[in-house]
């Protein structure tokens, strides 16, 4: 028996006024608006600034958006080991909120409502009205558990990848389509300039649109899309290589996003495969998005008659290589797993499609209105937002935004550091944490954000005499020792408790000695705030 891989069929009904078909077409858009919106609010719950702080990562780039904002320049005035796409989207995101973090939430809601409704177009076009909201649900599902905080390098780029699948469905019917060529590019070095692991899903999808039309022998059509999408890739990487290249710094943005990396994935923390650890992360999500896998491996000889078949190659080649790229060095970081969202979202919803065809004939649903299924999800999706605590989280933090003239919640020790230095002071958070710098409104003394580097590498090697040098010219007001265990404490006898505890690591920077000493010669303990020391540089005192 051949799979129904087209969309759903549409029952024929009775004819109906054009005024009435447009009124239900309207209410259903407005439903489904409501349903991404209430999805978005449950899942940026845990990144709203008014009940939450910044996370490590977000912290970095948030920080660096507010130093670009401030006229400096990533890779030369402050350093992190990601392509630029990230800082600079932090700058707009800052400006856009005066500074306030809620900027950087308002671009993370924008995103996702895109993603959510560009994966709800590409599936609803494959499989019809069901699948796609089964779909979207279930990969929101997965992205609760891995954003952790958000404002990461893998949660902008969805909407792309989404984006990269509709383009693809496109051009399987009109090739040579310039502008969707072009727009297909464009999707692919836009996600590297995130974080080049981010491109599974557009490189995948160009090479089998290629290799689509090599094996029909279409080589007009080939050639118009190797230029056009070669021209898509190359707009954005030429305009940021130029820009560098102008203020001399396309070789430290290259050592930082591509040398720095390579060197980082080669040094594995853990043994544990990525696949069990995304397994773990994404949840049942992942399991669901699995059983969709194997149903197309299952029903690969009427996937073959498909007019659908590039995308589920796509979906066969990607999948896997997603797996295997999302976390090359094995540091068991959650966010990286939301690179295998845009192939679970379409592997969960065909597994849907293929179970509802078992049990529902189309005829089933012929009788019912076209707006109840998006309006028992919208209820549905609501309830859960009421239900799970996440309606008062969001009302708290809005209400914090509204009324209060602290608009964002704040850590107390970067309170008491705002409250203990003045403005244009150095502040030094070891080891590396930039959100409390952005949160007491006091810069770091360096360049180089992480200290001490870890990775094995003559680039980290010269970050960390970097940041000696800074350390030693701008001395800092303050410097917090924010207790990571894995890090050296500021406290000789806590370091030799680390390393009787193992914690210790095991190949510290040549000059971490040197550091520690210069430390404990200019700097003495002023108090102990919610468990962090903070040491005051002698002779400042207040």
């Amino acid at each position: 028996m051949t799979v129904a891989l087209k969309p759903n069929v549409i029952i024929a009904k009775p004819m109906t006024p054009t005024g009435e078909t447009s009124n239900r077409q309207l209410l259903n858009r407005v439903l489904l608006a409501a349903l991404f919106v209430t999805l978005a609010l449950t899942v940026l719950t845990q990144t709203s600034p008014g009940i939450e702080t910044p996370n490590r990562d977000y912290g970095f780039y948030a920080y660096i958006g507010k130093q670009i904002a401030k006229g400096y320049l990533p890779y030369r005035d402050v350093w992190e080991s990601k392509p630029p796409a990230i800082f600079y989207l932090n700058a707009f995101a800052l400006r856009l909120g005066r500074g306030s973090r809620w900027g950087i939430w308002l671009v993370e809601f924008a995103f996702l409502f895109s993603a959510i409704a560009a994966s709800y177009h590409l599936i609803k076009k494959l499989w019809g009205l069901l699948p796609a909201i089964f779909g979207v649900i279930i990969w929101l599902w997965g992205m609760d558990f891995t954003l952790q905080g958000g404002n990461y390098t893998e949660e902008y780029p969805l909407v792309l990848h989404f984006l990269a699948l509709i383009l693809l469905l496109s051009l399987i019917q009109t090739p040579k389509h310039r502008f969707f060529n072009l727009t297909l590019g464009l999707t692919l070095s836009i996600s590297l300039l995130f974080r080049p692991n981010n491109a599974v899903v557009e490189i995948v999808s160009i090479l089998v649109f290629g290799v689509t039309l090599l094996w029909k022998r279409d080589f007009k059509s080939f050639f118009i899309a190797v230029s056009w999408v070669t021209l898509g890739i190359a707009i954005p990487l030429a305009i940021t290589s130029a820009y560098f290249a102008h203020h001399g710094l396309f070789q430290a943005m290259l050592e930082a996003s591509i040398l720095y990396n390579l060197a980082y994935s080669q040094a594995e923390l853990s043994a544990t495969s990525p696949l069990t650890v995304g397994f773990e992360y994404l949840n049942l999500a992942a399991w669901i998005g699995l059983t969709g896998y194997l149903l197309i491996l299952a029903r690969i000889k009427d996937i073959l008659k498909s007019p659908h078949l590039p995308l589920f190659i796509v979906l066969l080649i990607g999948t896997p290589a997603a797996v295997f790229l999302s976390d090359p060095a094995k540091r068991n970081y959650g966010h990286y797993f939301m690179n295998w969202l845009p192939f679970i979202a379409p592997l969960s919803a065909f597994a849907f499609h293929t179970i509802q065809q078992k049990l529902f004939p189309p005829s089933a649903f012929r009788f019912l209105p076209s707006f109840l299924f998006p309006l028992s999800s919208f209820i549905i999706a609501l309830l859960f937002l009421l239900l799970s605590g996440r309606a008062s989280l969001n009302y708290k933090a809005f209400d914090r935004l509204l009324t209060s003239t602290e608009r964002e919640l704040r850590s107390p020790i970067s309170i008491y550091v705002e409250n203990h230095t003045n403005p244009g002071e150095y502040v030094l958070f070891w080891a590396t944490h930039p959100g409390e710098n952005l949160m007491s409104h006091r810069d770091a003394p360096y360049s180089t954000l992480f200290y001490p580097n870890l990775v094995g590498s003559e680039i980290a090697d010269r970050l960390n005499e970097d940041f000696l040098a800074d350390l030693q010219r701008n001395r800092p007001v303050l410097i917090v020792d924010m207790g990571r265990l894995t890090i050296p404490s500021l406290d000789p006898a806590k370091r030799e408790e680390q390393k009787a505890a193992g914690v210790y690591p095991t190949n510290p920077p040549d000059n971490l000695d040197e550091v520690l000493k210069f430390i404990e010669d200019n700097y003495y303990l002023e108090a102990v705030i919610k468990e962090k020391p903070v040491y005051r540089l002698r002779g400042t005192g207040e």
